[in-house]
């Protein structure tokens, strides 16, 4: 009887694993997914054109998806509880910094003397609050990915070449997502409204910033590069 308890314990501690790494891959897939579904929806459905940022895409018929997606990855990263402390609050805070980019709209010039979003700030103290979400949102991501992601498991002491495999890959996907934060805030700080429109600029920084957490989420739900 103890025998078949302990099995059933057992099977049953697997199956939380196998949900924990599918709960890793879809965050990774929401990730890659946000960029291309809102740039795609926006241009086949509405027929408008690409706008120069993913944010711009709350002001267009792709907006219920835009806000939808945040909060779940959002949600997800909340509720996400990773190996220690500084994992699990590393996580909150990211989930909140993801619902403050959902809930505080950016700026739009279609705007301009009109309150927006759900606490109908204007949109100058909305896009602050806004940018503000979405660097620490990307920041945050980006310290998971290189100092998070790269520990050894707490009951293992070896790394295995796969395991040293996956590292490169969340220091790449780490940097990266540093390198395109940095790019936006240069961008807006140097360039002109119209150049940044008619560049899109922090379109392309936004996109692989979000491709790269979406990678370095999906390896470490060991949809690549998995210990046999």
């Amino acid at each position: 009887m103890i025998s078949g308890i302990v099995k059933y314990l057992a099977k049953k501690n697997d199956s939380l694993i196998v949900s924990y790494k599918a709960l890793r891959r879809l965050i990774g897939i929401m990730g890659i997914l946000l960029p291309i579904i809102n740039i795609l929806g926006g241009c086949l459905i509405a027929k408008i054109p690409i706008q120069q940022s993913i944010s711009m895409y709350y002001y267009t018929n792709m907006r219920d998806f835009f806000v939808g997606l945040m909060f779940v990855v959002s949600l997800f990263l909340i509720t996400y509880k990773g190996y220690n402390t500084l994992d699990l609050i590393t996580s909150i805070i990211t989930g909140a910094a993801g619902l403050g980019v959902a809930i505080f709209p950016c700026f739009s010039e279609l705007y301009i003397g009109q309150k927006v979003g759900i606490f109908q700030l204007s949109p100058d103290t909305s896009f602050i609050v806004h940018l503000t979400c979405a660097a620490l949102f990307f920041v945050l991501l980006a310290f998971t990915s290189i100092f998070l992601f790269t520990q050894k498991h707490k009951d293992s002491n070896r790394v295995t070449s796969q395991k040293k495999k996956r590292n490169v890959i969340y220091v790449v996907c780490g940097v990266l997502m540093l390198a395109c934060v940095l790019g936006i805030l240069v961008s807006i700080l140097i360039l002109t409204k119209q150049q940044i429109y008619d560049s899109k600029i922090i379109l392309v920084f936004e996109s692989i910033a979000l491709f790269s957490f979406g990678v370095s989420w999906l390896v470490k739900g060991e949809t690549l590069f998995r210990d046999k």
